[in-house]
């Protein structure tokens, strides 16, 4: 048995959203149809059975794995000095 155990219950219209976790583990959560606090009460011991069973092969979730990054697009080639854009070209004045 775990040595903490949490139990969430969020009701909301006819649905409810039950969560619990035991130490050490990530928690489960599920979603049932609920008409009444009665009810959801009465799908706790089937949910944490399902859970219990699921912690007992894979306590906590797996690891976000990130994709690779995609490759950096080709760059153009490098404009010639003289031609940067927005920069006026400085034109000297020949000396005669």
């Amino acid at each position: 048995m775990e040595a903490e155990l949490k139990v969430v219950i969020q009701m909301k219209g006819d649905r409810a959203l039950v969560g619990v976790q035991g130490t050490n583990t990530d928690p489960v959560v599920e979603t049932l149809p609920a008409t009444s606090l009665n009810d959801v009460l009465a799908a706790v011991p089937g949910i944490l059975e399902r859970a219990r069973a699921r912690w007992t092969t894979s306590p906590k979730n797996p690891a976000y794995q990130r994709p690779p990054e995609p490759p950096a697009p080709p760059r153009p080639p490098a404009a010639p000095r003289s031609s940067v854009p927005g920069k006026p070209e400085v034109v000297r004045p020949t000396l005669l």
